[in-house]
């Protein structure tokens, strides 16, 4: 692809003269005051869509935009309403697989408490008409449910989630699980526990290794370390691999969740920890997650986390994060070999809530960054671009 023509773009210098790095592009869009909560997903096929919210006027839309040669689509609508939750840290997701669009979004429940359901729908058009929107999961507790991670199988999508029925559960130690199921194939109708104690607000991520579906997430024990876990469908059932033993003690949520990236045989999965000290971290996998060598420290000066990752086709990870300073929302090369480049800015941003989870994915040979501006009048998404050399 060659996004470059866009007309209007603005080339933004980054790092040393020396960077392999030349520079970014501000891909131009129109109608994006009030909007927030970004997100980017890839296709296998190299598909890439952005959904985001806007509210205003009283109700919340969930917004999709699609690439191209000549750029973003326009804005289509895939929902609206007043009730749909708007999250800084949990946020919705619109995957191309199979030749459709599957959406996901979050919906508050009635009540006093605060409580969310996750649904879904489908477009085989494009974006342009969606199926009625379905409840991801059997369970109606007055609880909470998201931190959904989709990915594509051969004949449909798979999920996983969040789920917080147990604290509804009388009788039943309390704590999140972490749960699948498909969505569209011939065993769509049933949900399983992948991991029956997890952290309880912290993102997963998944996708398809080796034919297996993968997902990390902050996991839990029952004296709270909540470090980084990898599960992997097998014959056997699910099994679980450590990716980082930092040894995390935390009694609440740090809303802090890992990301995954695969390519050329090698996976990385980046995250976040505040042992010994705030640092975000990133570990490689050449046996497809069976095991993991030793993290490599990717950012030590106070980050923030609120990670994503990407593997480039010349087999080593970038890894981005947001951090405290005035670097603001930043990634670095990092090598299976432990060589870390400098550190290079994509763009100022605020570190509050609103500024929410910078995102960025990689597609033949370009990175797409998208995030949230909070900077001016009103928040709004913007993304750029980056070819790779």
């Amino acid at each position: 692809m060659h996004h470059v023509i866009f007309l209007c773009a603005l080339l933004v210098l980054m790092g040393c003269d020396d960077s392999p790095f030349h520079g970014l592009t501000l891909m131009e869009m129109e109608d994006m005051e009030h909007t927030g909560e970004p997100n980017l997903q890839v296709s296998d096929q190299g598909e890439v869509t952005l959904s985001y919210l806007r509210e205003h006027a009283g109700k919340t839309t969930l917004y999709l935009r699609t690439l191209s040669d000549a750029g973003w689509s326009s804005p289509k609508s895939v929902t609206e309403g007043k009730d749909l939750l708007v999250n800084w840290a949990d946020f919705p997701s619109i995957l191309a697989a199979n030749g459709r669009l599957i959406a996901h979004w979050l919906v508050r429940q009635e009540g006093p408490a605060f409580a969310y359901d996750v649904y879904t729908a489908s477009s085989d058009d494009g974006g342009a008409r969606w199926t009625a929107a379905e409840r991801l999961h059997a369970d109606t507790s007055d609880t909470e449910h998201g931190f959904v991670s989709l990915y594509a199988v051969e004949d449909g999508v798979g999920a996983f989630w969040l789920d917080g029925q147990r604290y509804a559960q009388a009788g039943q130690s309390k704590g999140m699980e972490l749960r699948h199921r498909l969505l569209g194939s011939k065993d769509s109708d049933s949900e399983e526990i992948v991991d029956a104690l997890v952290c309880d607000c912290c993102q997963t991520d998944a996708m398809v290794v080796d034919g297996s579906p993968v997902v990390v997430y902050r996991d839990r024990t029952e004296n709270d370390i909540r470090d980084i876990t990898l599960a992997r469908l097998t014959d056997d059932g699910w099994a679980k691999t450590p990716v980082g033993t930092d040894g995390w003690r935390i009694s609440g949520c740090p809303v802090n969740g890992p990301a995954m990236a695969q390519g050329n045989g090698i996976l990385a999965v980046a995250w976040f920890t505040a042992v010994p000290s705030n640092r975000v971290r990133v570990a490689f996998s050449l046996d497809g997650g069976g095991s993991f060598a030793a993290p490599i420290d990717v950012a030590t000066d106070k980050p923030l986390g609120r990670v994503d990752v990407v593997v480039t086709p010349n087999g080593r990870a970038l890894v981005s994060w947001l951090a405290q300073n005035e670097d603001g929302f930043s990634y670095r090369e990092i090598s299976p070999e432990g060589w870390v480049g400098d550190a290079i800015k994509v763009a100022s941003m605020e570190t509050r809530r609103a500024s929410g989870f910078p995102k960025m994915i990689e597609t033949k040979g370009e990175l797409i960054f998208a995030w949230t501006d909070t900077l001016g009048d009103v928040p709004r998404v913007r993304t750029s671009i980056l070819r790779l050399p």
